[in-house]
């Protein structure tokens, strides 16, 4: 199944949120703690995966902890970093991930959505046995739930070109096997050392090996994994950010 692993990207660096059509998910599953979901129409298989998880920290350190996306990447590939510098070492490992280009300074003539504070875009470069890129909208909402409990949500986009355009001036191309998928990060502040997460991915694709009933299995336990690294690299950065915010 080595065609299988050269278009996967792990959850991690590949968040987006979009309207999906509405798919019959026959297939479910739970992997170490994940619920995974599968369904297809036509030519169009979705995956999507969930997991909800508690933290001994603060919702400003987890925030803090989920938007250091230039922080994971993959040591290895150095060398083939094309918009950041080649010698900064990547504080958290991901296996596919070459670098994070983040632009703050966007184009104006955008419509806010309700309760958003910050709204920013991603250039991201893969590698998995041929490299691939693409470009995410990240939106960060503040609010409350139904328990006036304080939330943060962090929303990551992929976006086509015609999007992209919209908000910068591009340097290449989308290329990804997957035509949607979306990353939804929720905070809910519990206590003001106590933070839930419930994080829910979900990908489209119409890639001829990808969204074939035979690739379900590998696709489940990629993502599985995928957000499990995901969770433990926000555990241990919530767990810096707060132990540095309690020493000043």
């Amino acid at each position: 199944m080595a065609i299988f692993y050269k278009f996967l990207l792990c959850a991690g660096c590949f968040f987006t949120i979009q309207a999906f059509a509405e798919t019959k998910m026959d297939k479910k599953e739970s992997i170490n703690g994940v619920s995974l979901q599968s369904g297809k129409d036509n030519s169009t298989r979705v995956y999507s995966g969930s997991v909800t998880k508690s933290f001994p920290y603060g919702i400003s350190s987890v925030q803090n902890s989920i938007v250091n996306f230039q922080d994971r990447c993959n040591n290895e590939f150095k060398s083939r970093r094309k918009y950041t510098n080649k010698s900064t070492p990547c504080k958290y490992h991901n296996d596919n991930l070459v670098e994070t280009i983040v632009l703050k300074n966007i184009k104006t003539g955008w419509t806010k959505q309700p309760n958003e504070l910050e709204r920013y875009v991603l250039g991201r470069q893969v590698y998995n046995r041929g490299s691939f890129g693409y470009y995410e909208l990240v939106t960060i909402h503040h609010g409350k739930n139904e328990l006036n409990q304080n939330t943060v949500t962090v929303i990551q986009r992929m976006m086509n070109d015609k999007e992209t355009e919209k908000y910068i001036k591009p340097a290449f191309e989308k290329d990804s096997a997957f035509d949607k998928a979306t990353g939804i990060f929720i905070l809910t502040e519990v206590s003001p050392k106590e933070t839930t997460l419930h994080y829910e991915y979900k990908a489209q694709t119409e890639h001829w090996v990808l969204n074939k009933e035979v690739s379900v299995p590998q696709v489940f336990a990629s993502i599985s994994k995928s957000i499990n690294d995901l969770v433990k690299t926000v555990d241990k950065e919530s767990s810096i950010i707060a132990r540095d915010l309690a020493s000043n």
